[in-house]
């Protein structure tokens, strides 16, 4: 629980912020809801899990121990938790007519893999800078 702590919450925002203010740029003259409520709140839930979880990802999958194969894709389940289950929970909220299967299953889990794959890239690539890092005395 204490390394869901390490979020990174400003560029996670940041990127969310971005991508709803320019999907409501888009949309503009539109009624915000149904489908375009919807569409707009996904992408910015996906910008936000994108650029959230490659810093999460890179901040945990590093460490001690033999686990480097496992911790990048452990670190990159957080990102796609929280995805599926904001975009699940956004779609039955703005388009309750919609069948819950198609909710989780082509929204959620479309959405979510978008954001996990990504993330443990970035903790792979994170993981083998600190392994390939000279482990000497830094220079000041």
């Amino acid at each position: 629980m204490s390394e869901l702590r390490r979020w990174p919450w400003l560029p996670s925002v940041i990127a969310g912020g971005l991508v709803l203010a320019l999907m409501l740029l888009l949309y503009a003259g539109k009624p915000l809801r149904g489908i375009v409520l919807a569409s707009a709140v996904n992408m910015a839930c996906v910008a936000f899990f994108l650029v959230g979880g490659a810093f999460f990802a890179a901040r945990v999958a590093t460490g001690r121990g033999g686990a480097a194969f496992v911790r990048p894709l452990l670190a990159a389940l957080v990102p796609f938790a929280g995805c599926l289950l904001v975009v699940v929970v956004s779609r039955r909220l703005t388009l309750p007519d919609e069948p819950f299967a198609e909710s989780f299953l082509q929204d959620g889990l479309g959405r979510a893999v978008v954001v996990y794959v990504p993330a443990a890239a970035v903790g792979y690539v994170a993981e083998l800078f600190r392994r390939v890092r000279p482990a000497g005395p830094r220079r000041r």
